[in-house]
């Protein structure tokens, strides 16, 4: 049986993805952040398959902790994040704390357990990362764009060092998706349904690619974007 952790997992596309590869028949190690919700206790409950691990994305030692409680790895996918909506250097260093540094320490802290399996590293990021994108857009609140770009700039490091040693990597923008409550009904603001995204990106994710040379980031709809 494959397995595969997933940050982020307490709620929106973590919780989804952890559903979705429940179904395809994989072990999966959900990274849990939120107390509370419950969400993914009572998945856990549905299905033997499912370990829960804390993991503070901003902290080493909550992530280094969290690798010790778990087993090997096929796949990795980095989907926690913090959204600021302050606009001051705190809340820049803050988000760049958890989405742009968190990512970092995450996969150096599980690639040991990776070593024989598919060794897929997964990575969810944003349209507003796009750095020539955002030239014409409304300044809306700046510490997630520039953490978000920062952890693509990481993750084009980490592929031009980690792809010659076999690991593949995906790029993934899922989209406006609406938020999911902490009784598990959505929100009415935003676009998609996670788990309709959650569908798409776990194919995606575990789809061998022909061009797997090629790290670029692709939407829900297959489209790349530049970053």
């Amino acid at each position: 049986m494959q397995s595969v952790l997933i940050t982020g997992a307490d709620r929106g596309l973590g919780l989804s993805l952890c559903k979705e590869f429940l179904n395809r028949g994989w072990h999966v190690f959900a990274g849990k952040f939120m107390e509370d919700y419950s969400l993914l206790e009572n998945l856990q409950c549905e299905n033997s398959n499912l370990h829960i691990l804390r993991i503070d994305m901003s902290s080493a030692e909550s992530i280094s902790t969290a690798a010790k409680n778990c087993g090997e790895l096929d796949m990795l996918i980095s989907n926690a994040a913090l959204m600021e909506k302050a606009n001051d250097s705190e809340a820049a260093w803050r988000s760049f704390n958890v989405n742009a540094l968190g990512p970092v320490r995450l996969t150096e802290a599980f690639l040991p357990l990776m070593q024989n399996g598919l060794k897929r590293l997964c990575y969810v990021s944003s349209e507003v990362s796009c750095i020539n994108l955002m030239k014409n857009r409304h300044p809306d609140s700046f510490p997630y764009p520039m953490s978000k770009a920062a952890m693509n700039m990481a993750i084009r490091l980490m592929h031009n060092e980690l792809y010659q040693k076999g690991y593949t990597f995906r790029l993934f923008h899922p989209g406006w998706m609406k938020f999911r409550e902490k009784d598990g009904t959505l929100a009415e603001e935003g676009k998609y349904d996670p788990d309709f995204i959650g569908k798409i990106a776990a194919k995606y994710f575990e789809t061998p690619l022909r061009d797997e040379h090629r790290l670029v980031m692709t939407d829900f709809n297959g489209y790349e974007w530049p970053f």
